[in-house]
């Protein structure tokens, strides 16, 4: 296929997105935006030889439309030492049961990894660069069947999912490619007077096995996010989903494999677990190398002080009360858009997202009346209808 006649496929499907869920001025500028830097992507996907993967798919990963029975939530039980339901929060259409991951399993599934990373660890930048390049090619060709994927995960709109879990996913893949190396080569430094006679350096090397244990608000790039950055510096990683995001492991797994398999890496380099807070636990406390966290303040505490007792390094990525500040000498026409995606975009379930809003008194007035101009035309249902 020429690259020309992709790209307008891609520029016709990003556009669609976007005028399908336009609400204002902004999402016509955000739009434009998007498909320059996926193009950008694109290109580089592409640049020399790199493999095309495929992964067959299920029919809920293959279709907009699915006949289902209905799944009522007081049947979620995050008690169960065996089952997770997994239902899509849009529709509640039931997709299906995710096991729980034992204890037991999960100090199976990092010592599987590490003996992987035995291996990658001695692996060229060349050859990272290439998986890399892999999977950014997977996702630019598959970008409906991700955004689809993540829908029905997580009830977001498919605007949503082109922004938040394919562009940032790929402009990620893209950088490390392209820039990854350079901050992980070895780096000389002064020594002082008293230990002239000395040479030093620092060397970065991988840590070995990493303990991810991620949210449901971005199903794909929550896995993807940590898993690239894991891999290109050398590391295998262990990657616990959220009880409410199971369903779609087993569509990551696939692209996953896939991508390991093209690049002739190890396929026991990623390692997925699934179940509820004694899963966690057991992946703070299963020996690996380091652990990352992205959640609640009060259970990164918890995180924390299992890790603490092993000495395990720790990255902690905790939710706030984000405040919105709007002063008297706003333009308020041009501020008022912004507040409102900031608050709604992705149901409002993102890191970056205003929870609080402190107005000047002289704007109040006209602020609330352009905001609820705005927030009176949006409306609920399922994405994929």
């Amino acid at each position: 296929m020429k690259l020309d006649l992709i790209d307008r496929e891609v520029l016709y499907t990003y556009v669609k997105y976007v005028v399908d869920g336009l609400c204002d001025y902004q999402d016509v500028i955000l739009g434009v935006f998007l498909v320059v830097i996926v193009l950008k992507a694109l290109r580089y996907a592409f640049a020399g030889s790199v493999p095309r993967i495929t992964v067959e798919l299920d029919e809920d990963e293959a279709e907009d439309e699915i006949k289902r029975r209905k799944f009522d939530p007081k049947d979620f039980d995050t008690r169960s030492k065996t089952t997770i339901r997994c239902w899509d929060p849009s529709t509640m259409d039931f997709l299906g049961n995710a096991k729980v991951t034992s204890p037991d399993e999960v100090r199976d599934a990092v010592k599987r990894a590490r003996k992987a990373q035995e291996t990658w660890k001695s692996s060229t930048f060349e050859q990272r660069k290439y998986l890399m390049r892999i999977m950014l090619r997977y996702i630019v060709e598959n970008q409906e069947t991700i955004a689809r994927v993540a829908v029905r995960e997580s009830g977001k709109t498919v605007v949503d999912a082109a922004f938040g879990e394919i562009l940032v996913t790929c402009e990620k893949l893209k950088w490390l490619a392209e820039e990854g190396e350079q901050w992980l080569q070895p780096e000389n430094r002064t020594t002082g007077t008293l230990m002239m006679m000395k040479r030093v350096r620092v060397e970065y090397q991988p840590f070995g096995v990493i303990g991810a244990i991620v949210p449901w608000n971005y199903p794909f790039h929550n896995v993807f996010n940590p898993l690239s950055a894991c891999l290109f510096s050398g590391n295998a990683i262990v990657i616990k989903v959220s009880e409410y995001s199971s369903w779609s492991v087993k569509f990551f797994k696939k692209v996953i494999q896939a991508s390991l398999k093209a690049a002739n890496a190890p396929l026991d380099l990623v390692q997925f677990v699934t179940g509820f807070g004694e899963t966690g636990n057991a992946l703070v406390t299963s020996g690996a190398d380091k652990i990352i966290f992205v959640g609640s303040p009060g259970i990164g505490i918890k995180v924390m002080e299992a890790a603490a007792k092993r000495l395990t390094p720790v990255v902690l990525e905790l939710g706030g009360k984000d405040p919105f500040v709007v002063c008297n000498d706003v333009d308020v026409d041009a501020v008022v858009q912004t507040a409102c995606r900031g608050v709604f975009q992705n149901m409002g379930q993102n890191c970056a997202g205003p929870e609080r809003f402190f107005v000047m008194e002289s704007v109040y007035d006209e602020f609330c009346k352009k905001a609820e101009s705005i927030i009176s035309r949006l409306y609920q249902g399922p994405p994929l209808a």
